[in-house]
């Protein structure tokens, strides 16, 4: 069934300010000891936040939250550095976890014409499940 007009739940992506550092967005997963997998975020650049918070970021770091996709579906929205991930949203073989940064207007912010995503993908019959990783604006290591 179509949406009305207006209605539907669709956000274009926006442009950081000429100002606002990138923001850099890696994740990882790994396992969960009982059920499911764990998901961690690391941002640089960025206020991961919930809407409650809005308002208190730097003037040159963009704020908001993540959404996490897996399997190309919208599963939910991320305000912290972990998330819990139900096995019911895993298939058996290759999967594909991606995450954007958004803007609490739910726009995904995005820098030269590319949003900001990180993906991983997985493959549950192997014993290193991580298959693939890419991210747009990575986070860099730096060793000593």
């Amino acid at each position: 069934m179509d949406m009305p007009a207006g209605m539907q739940h669709y956000h274009l992506p926006k442009n950081l300010p000429k100002t606002a550092l990138t923001p850099q967005l890696k994740i990882s997963i790994n396992e969960d000891d009982m059920s499911g997998f764990n998901l961690h975020l690391k941002t640089h650049n960025f206020q991961l936040e919930s809407p409650t918070q809005e308002g208190n970021s730097p003037s040159n770091i963009v704020e908001g939250h993540g959404h996490l996709y897996i399997n190309g579906s919208k599963i939910q929205r991320v305000y912290g550095q972990d998330v819990h991930i139900s096995g019911k949203h895993i298939n058996e073989g290759v999967n594909q976890i991606s995450v954007t940064l958004n803007g609490h207007d739910h726009s995904a912010w995005r820098k030269d014409g590319k949003e900001i995503i990180s993906t991983i993908f997985i493959n549950t019959h192997k014993k290193q499940i991580i298959s693939h990783q890419f991210s747009s604006f990575p986070v860099l290591a730096t060793h000593p």
